[in-house]
């Protein structure tokens, strides 16, 4: 699609920030985790993020890790939905950051959804034997559809139905993210709990969603401050969107310099 002017201006202005903040890299004072979002176990999403935290972040080989979740010799693991996953980033962090640690997440799209289960679900689920983690300061999400999207009018979801796909549990994981799910039921209910354990949360996203996993405005924004208990709603940031990006792609808005520039910026705050 053609950028409009707005964009091409905002983004080479990002691209002068970036270059401002290279030259005075940032220390982070805690390690950050770049969690993938649904069928982007390989990290695609985060290329983007790759380049740049080497040139703007001076602890980055200590501090800056992206997820990737893989099973020995790259198979993909066999998770029902984002509870699973959200086993897996749990145990990582206890491991990582251990007792009195804090840390930070920047998710992708489902990888939210992962990031807030294991902060506030997983001790529902005891079954998986993981406790869950509070240990968060700061989770900025990128196009989480934190109340579903709506799967069976998504031209993917038709499409993944309509392959007949010899791998179900990809079904299993998209079905659970749908509005109505007994998965996003649990996330709705936990929006408080939530942030409870967090410093901040700021909820970011596209405002393009042609082809892809259409995520609308209210559901990744996870709903206003003001549906949140007065006690944790001044730790919700307002949502914010960026002109001419997709959910994901070429154009998606995690690769967006923009983006990018935020995502340092609060980082560093």
């Amino acid at each position: 699609m053609p950028l409009s002017d707005r964009t091409v201006a905002g983004r080479a202005e990002a691209r002068k920030q970036l270059r401002a903040i290279s030259e005075q890299p940032i220390t982070l004072t805690r390690p950050v985790y770049f969690v993938t979002g649904w069928r982007d176990e390989q990290g695609g999403c985060w290329k983007r993020m790759e380049q740049w935290m080497p040139l703007l972040v001076t602890n980055w080989q200590t501090h800056v890790h992206f997820i990737q979740f893989l099973l020995e010799g790259g198979a993909l693991p066999e998770y029902e939905d984002f509870i699973d996953f959200a086993d897996d980033v749990a145990e990582m962090i206890h491991k990582d950051v251990g007792t009195g640690g804090q840390a930070d997440f920047v998710c992708h799209s489902m990888g939210g959804l992962d990031t807030l289960a294991a902060i506030a679900l997983l001790d529902d689920h005891q079954e998986l034997g993981t406790p869950a983690i509070h240990c968060a300061h700061t989770v900025i999400t990128y196009d989480t559809p934190f109340l579903g999207f709506a799967a069976a009018k998504n031209s993917l979801f038709k499409k993944f139905v309509e392959s007949g796909r010899k791998d179900p549990w990809v079904m299993v994981q998209l079905a659970a993210m749908e509005k109505d799910s007994k998965r996003i039921a649990e996330v709705a209910r936990a929006r408080d709990e939530f942030l409870s354990h967090l410093t901040a949360f700021w909820p970011r996203g596209a405002d393009n969603y042609d082809g892809i996993l259409e995520v609308p405005h209210e559901s990744a924004a996870f709903g206003e401050a003001s549906d949140f208990s007065p006690s944790v709603r001044d730790r919700y940031r307002p949502y914010r969107t960026w002109s001419d990006t997709t959910h994901s792609g070429a154009n998606g808005v995690t690769h967006d310099l923009r983006a990018v520039v935020e995502t340092v910026e609060i980082l560093a705050g």
